[in-house]
C-alpha cells in the first residue's frame, strides 16, 4: 500500500504512514503527471520548486503555505482557521470514526497519550450517538 514518508517532524523522527485511497487518487495524476519520480517533493511552487522549509528560513511574504491556506479559507468564508488546525481536525475525526488510539497516536506522531488529549475532541452529535448506543 503507498504511503507519505516524514522525513522532516518536530521530534525529528523519520516515520512511514498509510495513505487514504481518496489521498491516493489526488496525488497520483500529480505524480504521473512529473514523470513518476521515486524521490523528492510533491507540493511545488508555481515556478516548479519545492516550498522553503519555513523553520529554518525567514521568507520575504511570509510562510507561503500558511499564507494560501489563508487565502484558500477567504475564498471558502472559513474563520479562524489555521494551517494547524487540521491536525486537531484530522485527530478528533480519527476518534469519532473509531480508530483505536494508540493508531491514532503513532500516526500523528504524539509521544504521549497526555499531549494526543490536547489535539483531540470530539463533536456533541458523536457524544449523542456514543450514549445512545447504551441499552
Amino acid at each position: 500500500m503507498p504511503g507519505i514518508r516524514l522525513n522532516r517532524t518536530k521530534n525529528a523522527i523519520i516515520r512511514s504512514l498509510p495513505m487514504h485511497p481518496r489521498v491516493m487518487g489526488v496525488l497520483r495524476p500529480i505524480w504521473e503527471e512529473r514523470g513518476r519520480p521515486l524521490k523528492g517533493r510533491v507540493f511545488l511552487n508555481r515556478f516548479g520548486k519545492p516550498y522553503q522549509d519555513t523553520r529554518k528560513a525567514n521568507i520575504p511574504g511570509g510562510n507561503p503555505i500558511k499564507n494560501q491556506h489563508a487565502t484558500a479559507c477567504q475564498r471558502a468564508g472559513i474563520e479562524d482557521f489555521t494551517v494547524h488546525d487540521w491536525r486537531h481536525h484530522w485527530a478528533s475525526y480519527c476518534v469519532m470514526a473509531g480508530i483505536d488510539l494508540i493508531t491514532i497516536i503513532n500516526m500523528g506522531g504524539w509521544k504521549s497519550l497526555r499531549m494526543f488529549q490536547r489535539y483531540s475532541s470530539v463533536s456533541i452529535d458523536h457524544m449523542q450517538e456514543s450514549i445512545n448506543r447504551l441499552s
